[in-house]
């Protein structure tokens, strides 16, 4: 079990608005208000508690995580998984907007940002002082910006919410990419200086440096999104948050991901969890890609569902000797904790009997054979674990952090042998010979999935560093639109640009007549 600060015990309790594991003294309440709640600095942090708990659920079933899957990176071929065809869709871009995915991932969201605004809405109405309440407010809006940015990214075209006392029957009207853009970028700027610059106490909280990591983010996809360039402005945060010393690069790219990773000097955000106090998985890493077969290779009290697994084409891209590979995915003969050979179970028919072997081509779409596709294996699996696992969810990195200004610097006509130092330095981890590149290998516009791409080979790069973290769709996006220009294994490039936004769910359309459904959707 991991040793985590008063705040995280909090954090990673789970329940409504107060957590069992808050003490509440010798008073019975029947209900908590916020006059018989908030006194201290100690009741706001319980408050706040389930505002970071609610990120969390961004990496269950359907949810954020599964858009990796619309991607040259993940797919799910098992007849198992069909669904109604939900995940053959979102791998070849054809989805609907009734598909659960996009309502999962809404309904999780705008519950985020009620949380958020129902605690800010309490704290402005107290009518006494609380100290630490100003800051708390402050990282409140910053958290519910960053449930904005998983919406703009997404969707593009959402309501703002920005207040919890709304009249009864109220119905909120679409605002257009732009201005969801600014409401994030408003927020961030107004509040990242009341933010901490404690990075330990703070550690699944947003504090000055992630916060200001959030709005680079924003900054660099500002020109895919809304036709700005806000390039120098992203290499302004990359550059400020490299001076902090606050971040350093891990020596083993795997270390991010490991089952005790709470003190990672690389992770920037993270989703707090425990196997035992969290109930939470993050379930592309254990339960949806593994055989069943795998129980035994970690003695788990789980079952397992044989479901995603690497795009072949994209395993294509990985250099002789590149770590990254074996790091990232299960490939090859599985066996068991004792060192027995695995087999398949018959769970496709004629597979029955046959040596569990992951191997790197999938057959078919549809139905896949039951070993094909090498499977999701970035994250660490403690031997015995239960479905929970007990890593944190790396949300941002400090790796980010070097792509992010390399990339900065060539959109801008800067040096490209100093983007090449800032890559080659997360790079070097991942080779024991020959690692470096280039300036003139990074200005190169090459062929990735079949189209010309601009920048081509940090696009590539991107893909390899960053394969399974949930943020391949923007790359695809920025770089030439890939996403939609290009054509990987099962997916065909359609040249829809309407598909760099998802739909509007169908059962919000129908629950809110204000809505509107984005561009391209019937």
């Amino acid at each position: 079990m991991k040793k985590y600060s008063l705040y995280l015990l909090a954090l990673l309790c789970t329940g409504g608005m107060i957590s069992s594991c808050t003490n509440l003294d010798e008073k019975i309440y029947d209900r908590l208000t916020e006059d018989n709640f908030y006194q201290s600095e100690k009741d706001i942090v319980a408050a706040i508690t389930p505002v970071y708990t609610d990120y969390r659920g961004l990496l269950e079933w359907r949810k954020w995580w599964d858009f990796e899957e619309s991607t040259d990176v993940a797919v799910t071929p098992r007849a198992a998984w069909f669904d109604g065809g939900i995940y053959i869709r979102l791998h070849k871009h054809t989805w609907k907007p009734e598909d659960p995915h996009f309502s999962d991932l809404w309904a999780q969201a705008y519950g985020g940002i009620s949380n958020c605004n129902r605690v800010i809405y309490q704290l402005n109405n107290l009518n006494f002082d609380v100290t630490g309440k100003e800051g708390v407010i402050a990282e409140l809006e910053v958290a519910r910006a960053y449930w904005y940015y998983i919406l703009c990214e997404a969707f593009g075209n959402v309501p703002i919410v920005d207040r919890f006392d709304v009249p009864e029957g109220f119905l909120p009207e679409t605002s257009k990419r732009e201005a969801v853009y600014a409401f994030i970028e408003s927020s961030l700027k107004n509040n990242i200086e009341k933010l901490s610059d404690d990075t330990k106490t703070y550690y699944g909280r947003f504090n000055k440096w992630n916060a200001k990591m959030l709005l680079a983010r924003l900054y660099l996809n500002a020109e895919a999104w809304i036709g700005k360039n806000m390039y120098a402005e992203c290499n302004t945060l990359c550059a400020e948050i490299m001076a902090s010393g606050k971040y350093t690069l891990e020596s083993d790219f795997s270390a991010p991901f490991y089952t005790q990773n709470e003190n990672s000097t690389e992770i920037i955000f993270a989703y707090p969890a425990d196997e035992v106090k969290t109930g939470s998985t993050i379930y592309m890493a254990l339960q949806k890609t593994l055989h069943p077969s795998n129980v035994k290779t970690f003695n788990l009290q789980t079952w397992l569902d044989n479901g995603v697994c690497a795009v072949s084409s994209f395993i294509d891209n990985y250099a002789d000797g590149d770590k990254r590979l074996q790091k990232t995915w299960r490939m090859g003969q599985q066996y068991g904790s004792d060192g027995s050979v695995l087999y398949c179970t018959g769970l496709v028919p004629g597979w029955e009997g046959k040596p569990l072997i992951y191997t790197k081509e999938v057959s078919n779409l549809e139905n896949g054979g039951e070993a094909e596709g090498y499977r999701c294996g970035k994250y660490e699996i403690k031997m015995g674990t239960s479905r929970a696992l007990d890593n944190d969810w790396v949300a941002m990195r400090y790796a980010e952090v070097y792509f992010m200004k390399a990339e900065c610097i060539l959109r801008t006509n800067g040096n490209a042998d100093e983007a090449a130092q800032l890559i080659n330095e997360v790079r070097k981890r991942a080779f024991d010979g020959d690692y470096k590149l280039t300036g003139a290998d990074l200005l190169k516009t090459i062929d990735v999935n079949g189209a010309s791409v601009r920048f081509g080979v940090l696009l590539q790069e991107w893909g390899r560093e960053f394969a399974l973290e949930g943020l391949r769709r923007s790359q695809l996006i920025r770089f030439d639109n890939n996403y939609t220009q290009g054509e990987w294994t099962f997916h065909e490039p359609s040249k829809k640009v309407h598909l760099n936004l998802f739909p509007i769910p169908l059962s919000e359309l129908q629950a809110n007549n204000k809505l509107v459904q984005n561009d391209g959707y019937k």
